[in-house]
């Protein structure tokens, strides 16, 4: 028995929430990027020391949604308020508190949840102390008893924050019984979202998001490296030459880009191939989304 807690993160695009949760679990778990839609899944992190399991889901940024698969990612988001034990709601400290928070607030407030903080992210970008002082009179405004501040660098922040989460946590059986996982997804998927992330690191600004990672084989060998054959979907024909780049250079950094990462994060050689195609435009049909796993 240990006590356990489940932590749901939320919050705008960009705000810090993969960044938060990768910092608590010492782990590279979740992609990070300064483009929106980075986090399009709804992942697991594990917590572990001796007495206490915190399990923290991290969700897409919640943002303005026209298109049928920005609305699956908002929902995605709204859906976690159903499962956990308590909220992060996270807030940059250099952005003010605008309408998107208050959105996002009044949806926590409407829920059950009773255990939610606030986290003011990336206040190792803000000096004047005044400014932080007002950011959290207005999180209090909104609803929020306990809030705390994070940022990069600084370790005891992210200490702190752990802490006061364990004040919630409750006797019960571990979510996960191999205290050596601080994750729930598999290679496989960790090989998608690095070709994603090397996708992110290497295209112009609005092309990422029209794009979608599919693994098609993922062959273990003892003694072999991972063989990994995937492919990259774009909306367009036109996209897909820039995807590939001239004389397929693009491609080619995005393959070399995500192949070392995975090396590095497996702790084992890998032989990547990467293919592009179109699924015209498939953020808008039901049925491709969901072949890409949507």
């Amino acid at each position: 028995m240990k006590k356990v807690c489940v932590v749901g993160i939320i919050g705008r695009p960009n705000v810090g929430k993969s960044t938060l949760m990768n910092n608590i679990l010492g782990q590279e778990l979740a992609i990070v990027s300064p483009i929106i839609q980075t986090t399009r899944n709804n992942i697991r992190g594990i917590y572990n020391d001796k007495e206490y399991q915190i399990v923290f889901v991290d969700t897409p940024g919640v943002h303005k949604a026209n298109a049928l698969f920005n609305q699956r990612l908002n929902q995605q988001s709204f859906n976690m308020l159903n499962e956990v034990d308590a909220i992060l709601f996270l807030t940059p400290a250099n952005e003010v508190t605008g309408l998107g928070d208050r959105f996002i607030i009044k949806k926590i407030n409407s829920s059950e949840i009773e255990n939610k903080l606030a986290i003011i992210t990336k206040i190792d970008l803000v000096d004047d102390k005044n400014r932080l002082d007002q950011k959290a009179e207005d999180l209090k405004d909104l609803g929020f008893k306990d809030i705390f501040g994070a940022g990069l660098n600084l370790p005891n922040t992210y200490a702190d924050i752990i802490n006061h989460l364990k004040t919630f946590a409750y006797e019960g059986e571990p979510f996960y019984e191999d205290e050596e996982q601080y994750g729930d997804v598999d290679l496989r998927f960790m090989a998608q979202e690095f070709i994603r992330e090397a996708a992110l690191q290497w295209l112009t600004k609005d092309l990422p998001h029209s794009i979608a990672v599919k693994i098609d084989d993922f062959i273990e060998e003892e003694n072999k490296p991972y063989n990994i054959f995937a492919t990259i979907y774009v909306k367009r024909e036109s996209q897909k030459g820039i995807l590939i780049g001239k004389g397929a250079s693009m491609i080619k950094n995005i393959s070399m880009y995500s192949r070392k990462k995975m090396e590095k994060v497996f702790g084992h050689k890998v032989y990547l191939i990467i293919r592009v195609k179109v699924s015209e435009n498939w953020t808008e049909k039901e049925e491709e989304m969901k072949k890409l796993g949507y």
